[in-house]
């Protein structure tokens, strides 16, 4: 073979994997896009930050979703005969509290017959830094007003 086909097919094999590591790297970031959706806001900081009020939204759905799943499992946790399927999400409340880990929650549920509101609150640990799939935590200074519900 000459040279002109050797040049060829370097270019060829250039360009191929020129297109195939730019595919992986897409790929890559895409995963690690995912990976930091789930990701818990400033998990690791001792400082305390508002994460979700009426004014301040710093949360992803994904993130928010999770967070109503907390609060209502820490009301579940608490009170086993509550039961969500009589009661809409109202609003949500959430602080990165002072110490790792640490958030503070305010969720306030209505029922939708009544009108009548429930508001619950908690300091709660995450155990790990993603919030996808199953959550665990601990929680303390737990209050609510569905426990007479």
């Amino acid at each position: 073979m000459n040279k002109k086909v050797y040049w060829i097919i370097g270019v060829i094999i250039i360009i191929t994997g020129g297109v195939f590591g730019t595919f992986k790297y897409h790929q890559h970031q895409a995963k690690e896009r995912e990976r930091i959706s789930w990701l818990a806001p400033h998990y690791n900081d001792s400082k305390d930050y508002i994460l979700l009020s009426t004014d301040v939204d710093k949360l992803n759905d994904k993130q928010e979703k999770k967070f109503y799943g907390i609060a209502r499992g820490v009301i579940e946790s608490e009170n086993p005969d509550i039961s969500f399927t009589n009661l809409d999400d109202y609003s949500l409340f959430v602080k990165k509290a002072v110490g790792k880990h640490n958030y503070y929650i305010k969720y306030v549920c209505e029922n939708p017959t009544t009108k009548l509101r429930f508001e619950t609150t908690a300091k709660v640990t995450l155990k790990k830094e993603s919030l996808k799939g199953t959550n665990k935590f601990d929680y303390w200074d737990y209050e609510s007003d569905l426990d007479d519900y």
